[in-house]
């Protein structure tokens, strides 16, 4: 007899596992910007795929930790919320941005995980960019939307939520609400509501509610209802 969660009239998905971590910039880690497409090069391999195997997130999206200097342009990377628009190596992504130059040698990238954490067709960015990985191949946008998450948090993750509810998820399309369609030059506050190493249960909705990437080596995993 199979005993399962009580979630009559709702969909349990399968258990995904985030194994990823704050990937370090280092020496040697570039950003570069043509036309508003940013570049930033990592100094080593950043593990980041669009197009990951089963039981694992996509990376659509990414944020930035430590500082930076020498930027010109408008806006900050660090704490604002990015979507990668193309993985074109093991070291670089590219991303939307009114930033047009930036020094990154502390600069360090963290994944992010909407709920539901699987791409689907229905998105509420179905207008934006189709994503695209330097292989063949092209994946449906990310599917959206509110979730009832179980996470059992290992050090590499953290659910974390945006109290004003003044995150954006920024893009050439989400950047067009903003004044001038420029990368904010203030970043959201973000706070922990199940910290690295928890297990917890929360309901949330992109683009206030997220995990981060947190620490080192690790494997987590969540479910979520939607």
């Amino acid at each position: 007899m199979d005993t399962r969660l009580p979630v009559t009239g709702l969909d349990l998905q399968s258990e995904l596992s985030i194994a990823q971590f704050v990937i370090p910039a280092g020496a040697g880690a570039t950003f570069a910007a043509s036309n508003n497409i940013g570049t930033i090069t990592f100094n080593a391999a950043h593990g980041l795929t669009l197009s990951p195997a089963a039981g694992v997130p996509p990376n659509y999206f990414i944020t930035f930790g430590g500082s930076t200097s020498g930027i010109t342009g408008t806006g900050v990377l660090v704490g604002n919320i990015f979507r990668i628009l193309t993985i074109p190596s093991t070291t670089a992504i590219t991303i939307y941005t009114t930033i047009t130059a930036a020094t990154v040698t502390s600069l360090t990238g963290i994944p992010i995980f909407f709920p539901p954490f699987t791409a689907g067709i229905g998105s509420a960015f179905q207008n934006g960019p189709v994503q695209t990985p330097a292989t063949a191949g092209t994946y449906p946008l990310p599917n959206l939307g509110g979730a009832a998450i179980f996470a059992s948090l290992a050090a590499n993750a953290a659910v974390r939520y945006n109290p004003a509810q003044d995150a954006v998820i920024l893009d050439p399309y989400t950047t067009a609400a903003l004044p001038g369609g420029t990368t904010p030059a203030v970043a959201p506050t973000w706070r922990d509501i199940i910290a690295a190493s928890g297990k917890g249960f929360v309901w949330g909705a992109p683009p206030w509610l997220a995990i981060w990437a947190n620490g080192t080596t690790a494997t987590s995993n969540i479910s979520v209802v939607q």
